[in-house]
């Protein structure tokens, strides 16, 4: 086996673990709210940028951690991530070339996606959920860290040679 191709494997998931600690971590109640879906957007950069290495099985086993993590109905997020990495994977040799801001609106787009799945499912698990609109602080944050997270990752990636 290759040496950089082994290297590989770990620093995607230790990026995706920093990630699921920065979005269980305990913040004061003003900022609960507000907080970016940071899972989404490693993942969405993985599933970008090396699809062959980071799938949708990937993303549905990081999404049900993400649901044992938060205690909420097992499976919920490992759906929503599974559709928003299969969106990605399908068209990902699009969105590559798509200039910055255009990539927000993607970002924008796929984390909405993600609410909306996860609401929706947790409303079939529970009829008497109610949705208001603090629900979708998160996607209008999301979509404005794209930029320095790509940057970052970009250079992570070829620092560590991940291929």
């Amino acid at each position: 086996m290759n040496m950089d191709r082994a290297v590989g494997r770990p620093v995607i998931w230790l990026t995706l673990l920093a990630a699921t600690l920065l979005q269980v971590m305990p913040l004061p109640q003003e900022l609960i709210s507000w907080r970016p879906d940071w899972v989404l957007l490693l993942m969405v950069y993985w599933v970008l940028v090396m699809p062959h290495r980071f799938n949708i099985l990937s993303a549905c086993l990081l999404g049900v951690l993400l649901d044992i993590l938060v205690g909420g109905t097992l499976g919920v997020r490992g759906l929503a991530f599974s559709i928003v990495a299969y969106v990605v994977a399908m068209q990902y040799q699009k969105l590559r070339h798509f200039a910055l801001i255009h990539q927000v609106l993607v970002v924008a787009s796929l984390s909405l996606v993600l609410h909306l799945t996860v609401f929706w499912a947790e409303y079939l698990a529970n009829p008497k959920v109610h949705i208001d609109m603090v629900y979708f602080r998160p996607v209008l944050v999301t979509p404005l860290l794209w930029p320095w997270v790509y940057w970052l990752l970009g250079r992570v990636r070829r620092r560590f040679r991940v291929r």
